[in-house]
């Protein structure tokens, strides 16, 4: 299903481009207008449903995901064999996860972007596996 997706957003704009030129001669601009205006809509309900599909399959793939929440300690190991251990879990998408190194416990500002420099996004179809320790 996912493919069908793909399939009809590269299809998209040439079909749109064409229907818009073709009714440019009976309505004038207002035809490329309303042609990109249906691009702009369509593409982005298109986006939606493949975002809705990664965040599915993930899901199913690491079903430890549903629960994470902000803060908690998790390990992750990756395909290449590398593991990630005592990592800080901030935040998620539907194909990637943003980690950090280590949590920033005061509120000073060198503190703040230490803690900054060590986070980084993990996308997840480079992860094996994932694991909550705390």
């Amino acid at each position: 299903m996912k493919l069908v997706y793909w399939v009809l957003k590269i299809g998209l704009l040439p079909v749109l481009m064409f229907l818009g030129t073709y009714f440019m001669k009976l309505a004038g601009w207002w035809a490329i207008i309303i042609s990109v205006i249906a691009f702009i809509v369509a593409n982005g309900l298109i986006d939606r449903k493949i975002n809705q599909f990664n965040h599915q399959y993930f899901i199913n793939k690491f079903p430890v995901l549903e629960g994470l929440k902000y803060g908690q300690i998790i390990t992750v190991e990756l395909n290449n064999g590398k593991v990630l251990a005592s990592r800080i879990f901030a935040s998620g998408l539907s194909s990637e996860i943003l980690i950090g190194a280590e949590p920033v416990k005061d509120n000073e500002l060198e503190e703040f972007l230490k803690g900054i420099k060590k986070t980084r996004w993990v996308k997840l179809k480079k992860v094996k596996m994932i694991k909550i320790i705390k």
